[in-house]
């Protein structure tokens, strides 16, 4: 049985391999972040037919439109509005590797159990929703509006403002929709990855998962990802609308009174592929991004 200090210095390098990883993930895929955000809202403005709001100020026909639009237009660097938060995703994603480890080992069942992947991944989201909602909050109200007029000039002035005018719980709007969107997100995800890595080292004819080549844990975390996202896109178009509209958001242009309602409205108004709004752009943002995380993390651990 590893000692107490043993067991100790193995978190610490979880933690600092998760923050890492996860940093490096989303620094990397953060202008498809923001190309997910921006297409999951414009349907909103369009559908109640604002006169201002996202669908006065763009309308894209899919991520690529939507990149090469953005760019031509507004420059590549708004692509990267809200950039500053990347620097508090890693103690947001060590919390979520040391959390998901943690639990791995403490929860009756195994490591090897689907349950426990699942419960383990339920119980890393909470511990990481801390952070990352106010994070998600500062930055996609960054990411779906234009430079100039009223909107906001940088992350630390996002948050002030948000926090002055709107007060600190709309800095955790969303809160409670980030775990229905996480929660089965990693339900799907981290036990399909565990999986895939098993028959993926059966595959191969490696005795265990530690020894895979690269290659087989970037496919096993791309197809696993890609999956989870795909499923978990609703929830997320939900989410993202609720985050982004306030009263100190120049672009809003929804007034949803909460989860509930904004499904309602979503469903009136757009009707079923309001859901699928900005589909595409997420699998291209997490499975990538995932991809990054979970591979980095797993070389990091076995070198540290």
């Amino acid at each position: 049985m590893p000692s107490e200090s043993g067991a100790g210095g193995l978190l610490a390098k979880q933690m600092v391999a998760g923050g890492l990883a996860g940093m490096l993930a989303d620094g990397v895929m953060y202008p498809m972040m923001t190309v997910k955000s921006r297409l999951q809202v414009q349907g909103a403005s369009a559908s109640v037919g604002s006169g201002g709001g996202a669908s006065a100020i763009y309308m894209y026909r899919g991520p690529l439109h939507a990149i090469y639009t953005i760019s031509a237009h507004e420059g590549w660097r708004t692509l990267y509005k809200g950039y500053a938060t990347v620097s508090q995703i890693a103690p947001a994603q060590a919390l979520y590797m040391a959390s998901y480890q943690t639990a791995k080992k403490v929860l009756p069942g195994g490591k090897e159990n689907p349950v426990v992947h699942f419960c383990g991944g339920v119980i890393a989201t909470l511990v990481q929703s801390s952070v990352t909602v106010p994070v998600e909050v500062i930055r996609q109200r960054q990411m779906v509006q234009r430079s100039g007029g009223d909107s906001y000039k940088g992350s630390l002035h996002a948050a002030t403002r948000i926090y002055k005018v709107e007060g600190v719980r709309a800095l955790y709007r969303g809160f409670g929709l980030a775990q229905m969107v996480w929660g089965p997100y990693n339900a799907i995800y981290l036990p399909l990855w565990e999986a895939s890595k098993r028959a993926a080292a059966r595959y191969t004819g490696v005795d265990s998962v530690q020894k895979l080549e690269v290659q087989w844990e970037l496919l096993s975390s791309f197809f696993s990802a890609s999956c989870a996202a795909a499923i978990t896109n609703p929830m997320d178009v939900v989410k993202t609308r609720l985050q982004v509209q306030g009263k100190s958001n120049a672009s809003n242009s929804t007034n949803y009174t909460g989860a509930l309602d904004a499904a309602r409205s979503i469903l009136r108004q757009e009707g079923v592929k309001g859901f699928a709004c900005g589909i595409s752009s997420r699998v291209f943002w997490i499975a990538p991004s995932s991809m990054i995380m979970f591979t980095c993390f797993d070389q990091l651990m076995k070198r540290l």
